[in-house]
């Protein structure tokens, strides 16, 4: 366990994959409006390319550090400020993370609770599992996916009998539109988190089957994104799931066994704050990667990102139309900054190692 391997790249993906895109769908449901879900499978087999391209540029150079492939690509001076802009998105995504969680927890389960005191127990004990190193992360990290699956299956069955598949149909009634297009966008930016997994490679001792078990990640990660948006619809239609903010909490309400048991939300509290847990500390625990790859390693490190991350969390959280018109901002600064640039980055390394080789 004190080591990575390509294993463990499974859970890594589906540790920052999973969350944004069941939590808030309604960011790009309203847009796509019922061919939502076409937009999810167009950009699940964007992500796949994205991804493969990736570990393959990785495999074929025989560097996996992203610090190393930021030079590489620039240079030394243009390659810190291109990983300076990286380590933002990271930060971002470390506020998004834990202001949707306070938001949505206070807004669907503890209305009296306020937003700073989730915040606290959120912020908290990231901190903790993140300066306990690589072992806790990756610990927190598969118990945490395996118990989230197992809630979801359950969720799976429990609302089936909800579902009406006449609810997706008809597709397309107005053609391919540009709404859709930005839908696809929209989905794929929200994807681009899995990004967070590169300053990880460095740490996998074993890449022989790397590709392989990306794959299994990816698939096992896109059925889960389309399972969750066709259900969303099936269970609201589309109209009616636009005017909910979190649907998967208000979706799990309807479950109900012999008019006595009703658990529904009690899946969706693990799969919420148990999801954004582990994307919190798995970005965070890059973000002070990084830093160290820049010789920026104060003992306080942890502590004032955590403070600043708090302080942004705090406004973002404290107003719930404030905050989905922030994540909105966010699907697209995350398709430029967790896809885009990367994407170039990698694309240049590429030739550049290449041209060396000539």
């Amino acid at each position: 366990m004190d080591k990575f391997n390509s294993r463990h790249i499974i859970f890594l993906i589906l540790g920052t994959g999973i969350v944004s895109l069941k939590t808030y769908p309604t960011i790009f449901t309203k847009v796509g409006g019922r061919d939502s879900w076409v937009a999810v499978i167009v950009s699940s087999i964007l992500i796949i390319i994205y991804f493969l391209y990736i570990i393959n540029v990785c495999r074929k150079t025989k560097t996996y550090s992203l610090y190393e492939i930021f030079k590489g690509a620039y240079g030394k001076i243009i390659g810190t400020v291109f990983m300076i802009v990286y380590m933002l998105m990271l930060f971002l995504t470390l506020i998004e993370s834990s202001a949707v969680e306070a938001n949505s927890m206070h807004t669907n389960m503890l209305l009296s609770t306020p937003q700073w005191f989730f915040l606290i127990f959120f912020i908290i004990p990231a901190i903790y599992t993140v300066k306990k190193g690589k072992v806790a992360i990756i610990t927190v990290t598969i118990i945490g996916i395996v118990l989230i699956m197992i809630a979801g299956i359950n969720l799976a069955i429990l609302t089936a009998k909800y579902k009406k598949f006449q609810y997706l149909f008809p597709i397309f009634k107005d053609g391919i539109t540009i709404n859709f297009l930005i839908t696809i966008l929209k989905t794929f930016g929200l994807y681009g988190s899995i990004s967070v997994v590169l300053p990880y490679l460095c740490e996998i001792k074993d890449t022989k089957n790397i590709i392989k078990d990306s794959l299994i990640g990816l698939f096992i990660l896109i059925q889960m994104q389309i399972v969750s948006v066709t259900g969303v619809i099936m269970t609201f239609g589309i109209n009616r799931g636009n005017l909910i903010s979190y649907p998967k909490l208000i979706q799990t309400q309807r479950v109900s066994l012999f008019d006595f048991l009703e658990m529904g939300e009690l899946f969706v509290m693990l799969q919420i704050v148990g999801g954004w847990f582990i994307k919190y500390v798995l970005t965070f625990f890059a973000l002070t990667k990084l830093l160290k790859d820049l010789n920026i390693n104060n003992k306080y490190i942890h502590y004032v990102i955590s403070t600043i991350v708090f302080l942004f969390a705090f406004f973002a959280a404290n107003n719930l139309f404030t905050l989905f018109k922030l994540l909105d901002y966010y699907t697209y600064i995350s398709f430029v900054g967790f896809i885009i640039i990367p994407l170039i980055t990698f694309i240049m390394y590429s030739i550049r190692k290449n041209g060396k080789n000539l």
